[in-house]
């Protein structure tokens, strides 16, 4: 038996995780294996989720688990229960994965990483950074993925010209130094904003051809959008809205504007499907192929949202 997948959340059963899970296990041959969701807060304490990590631990029906919102909680809380843990989580101080391993003892992994190098090159390619060396790219939001995503294009062997990235919540500065500090800051930039209007300045600074992306969160728990309604998007920038479902008033504000400035529009579909394939790939030990994979979008596209 494969085991069930937990899945360490706010409110697991709204997500639409819920209605494709059982047409991946039958993609994937997991035979009776079915998504347990575990709810919490935001804000939950620190001892409620060691609590969780614990009854994952010692439930043997539970194969691994995904955690969505809680990935600092988890590390700071639970480290110390896992046995082993791979070089993104301990460098990013998160866990979004925990896998079995062959005695089956827990194990951490922060796969964002991981997702924002595959999401990022189907959006643009590591020579769109050769063939406009002037492009530049700005993170809206600071957070676990935007954070991952800024590692990953400064850890290329093609880059940017420059990576801005804005946070409103105060005190994350210094976290976002130090998981950055190995790259020289002529490459990149924390901007601490207070208001969309000061993201919108920034905006409008892009030369063409660059990269914006909605990593705040705005637009799908939340809504809103981190740049205000006057915003104007530089002409031919690539647009990547990390959310998929939501109100997504980002992603609106650039349809608005996509004819006149020739925007290139992404919504984050594939990243939702990349994020939650590669962990059950890490959670039930199997190789998640090209093919593979796209096998798992076809059996998924029935479900994908219209704009």
């Amino acid at each position: 038996m494969a085991g069930d997948l937990g899945f360490i959340g706010v409110s697991t059963q709204h997500s639409l995780i819920q209605k494709l899970f059982p047409l991946w296990v039958d993609v994937l041959g997991l035979g009776e294996a079915k998504l347990r969701g575990f709810d919490h807060p935001p804000g939950v304490s620190l001892a409620d989720m060691r609590l969780q990590v614990e009854q994952l631990r010692g439930d043997s029906s539970l194969a691994g688990a995904l955690v969505t919102t809680h990935k600092v909680v988890v590390w700071e809380c639970a480290k110390g229960l896992f046995s082993e843990s791979d070089s993104h989580a301990q460098r990013l101080h998160e866990v979004s994965c925990i896998s079995r391993n062959s005695e089956g003892e827990l194990v951490a992994h922060a796969k964002d990483p991981l997702t924002a190098r595959w999401a990022i090159n189907q959006i643009v390619s590591p020579e769109h950074w050769q063939r406009f060396p002037e492009a530049e790219v700005l993170i809206l939001g600071a957070g676990g993925a935007g954070l991952a995503l800024a590692w990953v294009l400064l850890d290329s062997n093609e880059k940017p010209a420059r990576i801005h990235l804005t946070e409103v919540e105060a005190g994350r500065g210094s976290q976002v130094r130090d998981h950055l500090k190995e790259f020289s800051q002529e490459l990149w930039s924390l901007h601490e904003i207070n208001n969309p209007e000061e993201a919108d300045l920034i905006l409008a600074k892009l030369p063409p051809q660059s990269l914006l992306v909605n990593a705040s969160g705005l637009g799908k728990d939340r809504p809103g959008s981190p740049l205000s309604a006057n915003a104007d998007f530089p002409s031919e920038c690539h647009i990547w809205e990390f959310n998929y479902r939501g109100s997504l008033e980002f992603l609106h504000q650039a349809l608005r504007q996509q004819r006149k400035q020739r925007l290139h529009i992404h919504d984050g579909w594939e990243y939702f499907l990349a994020g939650w394939a590669y962990i059950i790939a890490e959670v039930y030990h199997f190789e998640l192929t090209e093919p593979l994979f796209a096998k798992l979008r076809e059996a998924a596209l029935p479900l994908r949202p219209i704009h």
